[in-house]
């Protein structure tokens, strides 16, 4: 059980659009924006196991880690593919892409989102 308490990490949930880029050939480009109507949610993070693959003939490391956060309206709206990005060291931002969100510690109580982080991000 996951107690409010626990819940001491601030996290920003980003989606993807895509926008027309000026070019002829249809390219489009990534636009990240935040998703949420507040700017921060607090969520309490648990960091997996890692694994190594192979990404574009490149060598790339990955984390699993899961982030628990209270449930409401905003954190229900979450989809795979989206991103969270947290602070590290007062200045840069890691991201995690998510994965998978579930609902656990019973009915609208806590949210679990399980998402990957790469190295070469």
């Amino acid at each position: 059980m996951i107690s409010v308490g626990s819940l001491d990490t601030p996290v920003e949930v980003e989606q993807c659009r895509f926008t027309q880029n000026a070019n002829y050939g249809g390219i489009q480009d990534e636009v990240w924006s935040q998703a949420t109507t507040s700017r921060f949610i607090w969520a309490h993070i648990v960091y997996r196991g890692g694994k190594e693959g192979e990404e574009a003939e490149q060598k790339v490391g990955q984390q699993k880690v899961d982030f628990y956060m209270r449930y409401d309206e905003t954190v229900d709206k979450i989809e795979p593919g989206w991103r969270i990005a947290v602070e590290k060291d007062n200045r840069d931002l890691k991201y995690f892409y998510i994965e998978s969100v579930a609902e656990v510690d019973g009915r609208h109580k806590i949210n679990k989102v399980t998402a990957i982080a790469k190295d070469n991000n």
